[in-house]
């Protein structure tokens, strides 16, 4: 029974390992791109652009009436961790009002009127000094190279509702349900568009 068992971990270890190497393999591909990084009081404030998003198809569907929604997640790396030191979430949601010609954004508690697209872009493509994280998440870390990463989302799909579309399509009394289920988990789980990006290594204060 123990040669099994150590046999058993061996290769659990091994998976492991190539999942953190694939982890590692993909954060190291994504494009790099120059971000506004400044310290302020221990914590990194971060400015980036994600305008290539705000495409044609973008404002025809807004300006149809159809509700968009944009999720950034930034997160925080330690070079060489797989492990996000911290991460921060913004969305917006916008819709534009047929009857008032205006785009009503929503991001957080916050509302807002907006008059024009190029304004939508602005408000919710565009980051300035986005804090990510505390104090204590670069704690003793002075000296060590950092990078963040970056992930702009339309219309992604909801954790909970991505769970649930998996959950109804295994279940199914379909023979082939849970296969279809598995080869286009990405597309039922996924957004409508996604870019990626990462900045080029930094050094905490």
């Amino acid at each position: 029974m123990i040669p099994a068992r150590r046999g058993v971990r061996a290769a659990v270890l091994a998976l492991a390992l190539l999942a953190w190497g694939a982890t590692l393999s993909a954060q190291s591909a994504l494009p790099l791109r120059g971000l506004g990084v400044r310290w302020v009081g221990g914590v990194p404030q971060l400015s980036f652009s994600a305008r290539e998003m705000a495409d044609r198809s973008l404002r025809s569907g807004l300006d149809s009436g159809l509700r968009k929604r944009i999720v950034v997640t930034v997160q925080a790396y330690r070079e060489g961790l797989r492990s996000p030191l911290a991460t921060r979430v913004l969305e917006c949601s916008i819709i534009y009002d047929l009857w008032g010609e205006r785009y009503i954004v929503a991001a957080g508690r916050k509302k807002e009127s907006l008059a024009s697209f190029d304004e939508v872009v602005d408000r919710c493509l565009v980051a300035r000094d986005v804090p990510v994280g505390s104090l204590s998440d670069y704690a003793g870390l002075s000296g060590d190279s950092v990078y963040f990463a970056v992930r702009v989302e339309l219309n992604p799909i909801a954790e909970d509702r991505c769970r649930q579309l998996l959950r109804s399509g295994s279940t199914g009394v379909d023979p082939i349900g849970p296969l279809v289920i598995n080869i286009v988990r990405r597309q039922i789980c996924g957004a409508e568009r996604s870019v990626e990006f990462r900045s080029p290594s930094t050094t905490v204060p």
